[in-house]
């Protein structure tokens, strides 16, 4: 694996040989997330064929340090993902998006349009967060923590304690603090456009589309997957036995083996 920089930017790179896909893979991170959490899924998709990358986005280590990102914005991320895409010039590649890195890519394919394949996982939804989805979400704490956080003008990391009622719930419990370890502080004003809503036309997305959602998900709920995949017109698989962090759960083979079968079956060009 090999670590490049694009200006402020850093990513992790497989490039296999053979290349056997026409199309490369491109990961984006969610909040407070960085490539690390896709350390399965890189080798994984690399040993297949595929050249991948995954970004770290502005202000997400070992990206170089943001003194502002408690104030960066949806579309500084929109843009740190276009530099990247026509740095390296590959306006063809296949986007697989994580949480809010799933709206990303869908605002990215949706401006893109040569993009080959969207695939979002447990994605941030683009009509906004509706605070009554489940009483048992710890939705409200998190606004209170992000209005903190605006007051003070300091990017938040959950507590691990959050984390454990909402991304790490279906972590091997042995294995949580070394995954929360691999989390970072995320920008305030991104979570505030997250909550509100950050329009998507479906309509301008041309590529082929896959929403993944996971039952035991509690944070980004499976019903909430669904009416993502219903939105954009998209194939949804969901998953009984994964949350919000399939990629690094017990058993993430069979995720990253469909994500891989419905690729091959969707993106029909190849080198």
């Amino acid at each position: 694996m090999l670590m490049i920089k694009i200006e402020n930017l850093a990513l992790e790179k497989i490039r296999p040989d053979p290349v056997g896909h026409s199309y490369p893979l491109l990961f984006i991170h969610g909040a407070g997330g960085t490539s690390r959490y896709w350390k399965n899924y890189l080798p994984y998709f690399a040993a297949r064929g595929w050249e991948v990358y995954a970004i770290n986005l502005r202000g997400h280590h070992p990206s170089d340090r943001e003194e502002t990102l408690a104030q960066v914005t949806l579309e500084d991320y929109l843009d740190d993902v276009t530099k990247v895409i026509r740095h390296l010039d590959i306006g063809h590649c296949a986007l697989i998006g994580h949480s809010l890195g799933g709206l990303i890519a869908q605002k990215t394919a949706e401006k893109i349009q040569s993009i080959s394949a969207l695939v979002t996982i447990a994605s941030a939804p683009p009509f906004g967060v509706a605070l009554e989805v489940s009483n048992d979400l710890p939705y409200s704490g998190a606004i209170i923590r992000t209005m903190w956080g605006l007051m003070n003008m300091k990017p938040v990391k959950p507590t691990f304690m959050m984390a454990e009622r909402t991304v790490l719930n279906n972590i091997d419990p042995k294995k949580r603090k070394a995954v929360f370890d691999m989390f970072t502080a995320e920008s305030l004003v991104v979570g505030y456009q997250v909550a509100q809503g950050y329009p998507v036309n479906p309509r301008n997305i041309q590529c082929a589309k896959l929403v993944i959602g996971c039952v035991k998900d509690c944070l980004s709920p499976a019903v909430m997957q669904q009416n993502i995949a219903g939105f954009l017109g998209a194939d949804y698989i969901a998953y009984e036995q994964f949350a919000h962090l399939p990629m690094l759960e017990d058993g993430w083979e069979t995720s990253a083996a469909d994500i891989a079968k419905w690729l091959n079956n969707k993106v029909k060009h190849k080198g």
